[in-house]
């Protein structure tokens, strides 16, 4: 799970990135708003979640381009913004008698502008929830800190460095005898995104990352794991992403190790309406590791 993280992490900084040169356009949007679902699925276990999103750009932004995809709108025009987010996910382990309820919120905040090649970013999020079964219930909360700084070295080429911290408690019982557990996890990671049109008048967006994570139980020895990731999406015409990418990650966490795959499809159904679909695979180096999620997502512009 924490590989299917890491992605979903990465992208998230790809997509928060800015780009240069202001086009021209009278059709423009100032707010992007939707609904996500996502199901996290393994062996033994279903996570489901259902969220909303809101993004306020602090400029216009065209919402037909005329010479780069739809999606690429805040990376091509180097606009910031203010993104919030909230959902609500409930895990079920029917083979353990244990369910599990979480709630989840965050924010993040991008300063770019199109007269600088400079842009930094700063987010936060918070998760609690609570899990019942036979064994015993527990409470968990958890914070995650991201900060992000980098450059454009190019017109649609840029580059960043992102550091992620999240602090995790767990307190509860198990065969009623009490406990508590405490958890720090941090992540250095390095991001490059480019944006090339092709001879045929169509696009292709690759991003790639290498990431260092150190996890820090308290009361068990650190970890340290690496992780490199690459990531294209095809843009055969300016309103269809084709998404795909490769995740790679090793060290001493050896639930974390394996490979993850993701595969997915987004679609402008009109300019200010998308459709997007998104399929992870995560395959462990341990036996019985395995997990996957599809996220479906829709969102408008105004």
């Amino acid at each position: 799970m924490k590989a299917t993280k890491r992605i979903v992490a990465s992208s998230v900084v790809a997509a928060a990135m800015g780009g240069p040169s202001l086009a021209l356009a009278e059709d423009t949007f100032r707010a992007e708003a939707g609904l996500s679902y996502s199901r996290f699925k393994t062996d033994s276990a279903r996570l489901n979640t259902a969220g909303a999103e809101a993004t306020y750009f602090f400029d216009k932004l065209p919402a037909q381009p005329k010479d780069y995809p739809l999606e690429q709108a805040q990376f091509v025009e180097r606009i910031g913004s203010i993104t919030a987010n909230y959902s609500q996910s409930s895990l079920n382990m029917p083979n353990f008698d244990v369910s599990t309820s979480t709630s989840a919120y965050g924010a993040t905040v991008l300063l770019a502008r199109p007269d600088t090649p400079f842009f930094a970013s700063a987010g936060f999020a918070s998760s609690s929830g609570e899990t019942r079964g036979s064994p015993g219930e527990s409470e968990i909360d958890s914070r995650t800190y991201v900060l992000s700084a980098g450059a454009y070295v190019d017109k649609t080429t840029a580059l960043s460095l992102a550091l992620f911290k999240n602090k995790a408690r767990i307190e509860g019982t198990s065969f009623g005898s009490p406990f508590v557990t405490r958890n720090t996890f941090t992540s250095i990671e390095f991001l490059g995104q480019h944006l090339a049109q092709l001879s045929g008048g169509d696009h292709v967006a690759l991003a790639a990352g290498l990431a260092l994570d150190k996890n820090e139980p308290e009361s068990a020895a650190s970890q340290k794991n690496h992780s490199i990731f690459l990531q294209g999406t095809y843009y055969p015409v300016k309103t269809l992403g084709l998404k795909l990418g490769v995740q790679f990650n090793r060290g001493d966490n050896s639930r974390a190790e394996g490979e993850s795959y993701l595969a997915g499809v987004k679609m402008f159904v009109t300019p200010r309406i998308s459709l997007s679909v998104d399929y992870l695979r995560f395959l462990a180096e341990l036996p019985n590791n395995n997990d996957s999620v599809v996220l479906l997502k829709g969102l408008v512009r105004f």
